[in-house]
């Protein structure tokens, strides 16, 4: 059995490499998880050079839509639909698409605005935004300027609202105190409130989700809306918390105060859990009670998936990183799936 002692991962064998099946990797309980990850994808990379065309292919794509925010922003489409669904209201696709690009412009925007703990968390996403830099802020700007033009055709208050919202999202990641006085208060930035990232971006979730499309109805069943807004924020919730202990370690280096730093990985778990539960309460009573219709049981089952992906963290099936990243996202796009299986039945 062959070995390899490496301090990063410039020093791995690239030609020793490439041809071995299987490859283990163990390191020392105080290496940072930032450096073993940064080995692993190197790994990986090599290996990959041996697969058929279309699955390197295919892996390259998956992973561009994970590291582009493509894929959480069309995870958010989907939820909005199931959302609309849930509520009674006409589903039509100008809502769930403007979610699509507001989504996706503030997920980027604040990537390039935040990037600190990406290249500790996640060096493979930070290596991906260095090198596609010019056309993320791009696309994200091309974004926030469809998405106003879009909601100005709907309405006035709706274009005031998304640019509201777009305001928002930016400022969250921006200091709001002169440089020249910083030193004298603890936060300076929303996001440097503890636990401020989980909740801010619920909020936002909610507001673009179940509060924007409100604006452009007549008749409105404000039981349903109300549920379905505590659906959106405790689903949307439980996926900013398990993100947040996914990059627990980086947020950690670079002092980013989330919901695990501050309380702990293993309390944060315990909230999560809390959460699944409780929302999958109120999907079930909540028809018993005349407040949402029978397709919140539906929801049970994206429910379910997020519960299976926290399990299958805790239990070391999976590790965080894209694939995992992707599971936890393909939730929304179940509840999306589902709604387009009600409307036709």
């Amino acid at each position: 059995m062959s070995t390899f002692h490496v301090e990063t991962d410039k020093d791995l064998d690239k030609k020793k490499l490439i041809g071995m099946k299987t490859i283990g990797v163990t390191a020392g309980a105080s290496t940072p998880n930032w450096m073993i990850k940064n080995v692993v994808s190197k790994i990986e990379g090599l290996r990959g050079g041996r697969e058929a065309p279309f699955k390197r292919w295919a892996k390259r794509i998956f992973k561009s839509l994970v590291l582009s925010n493509l894929l959480v922003a069309t995870g958010a489409l989907s939820f909005t639909f199931a959302v609309s669904t849930l509520i009674g209201r006409d589903v039509d696709i100008i809502f769930p698409f403007l979610t699509f690009l507001y989504i996706y412009a503030m997920h980027v925007l604040n990537r390039f605005l935040d990037k600190g703990a990406s290249a500790y968390n996640d060096p493979e996403r930070a290596s991906f935004l260095k090198k596609h830099r010019y056309l993320l802020i791009t696309t994200a700007t091309a974004s926030i300027a469809i998405a106003l033009i879009l909601s100005l055709s709907i309405g006035l208050f709706t274009f005031l609202a998304m640019i509201g919202l777009i305001l928002l999202g930016i400022v969250y990641s921006v200091p709001l105190i002169p440089k020249r006085v910083r030193h004298k208060y603890t936060y300076s930035k929303i996001k440097d409130i503890p636990g401020s990232r989980s909740l801010s971006e619920s909020l936002a979730w909610v507001a673009v989700i179940s509060v924007l499309p409100l604006l452009g109805m007549r008749h409105i069943v404000w039981s349903s809306v109300i549920i379905a807004a505590f659906i959106v924020f405790t689903m949307s919730f439980a996926r900013s918390i398990l993100f947040d202990v996914f990059q627990v370690q980086g947020d950690l280096i670079v002092g980013t105060e989330t919901l695990p730093v501050t309380l702990g990985e293993k309390k944060s778990l315990v909230l999560l859990k809390i959460t699944l539960l409780f929302t999958g309460f109120i999907l079930v009573l909540s028809p018993l009670f005349g407040l949402a219709g029978p397709f919140s049981y539906l929801i049970l089952f994206s429910l379910f998936g997020l519960s299976l992906c926290l399990l299958a963290y805790e239990r070391h099936w999976l590790y965080p990183g894209p694939t995992l990243e992707a599971l936890v996202e393909s939730n929304f796009f179940l509840t999306g799936l589902l709604a387009c299986i009600w409307q036709a039945t």
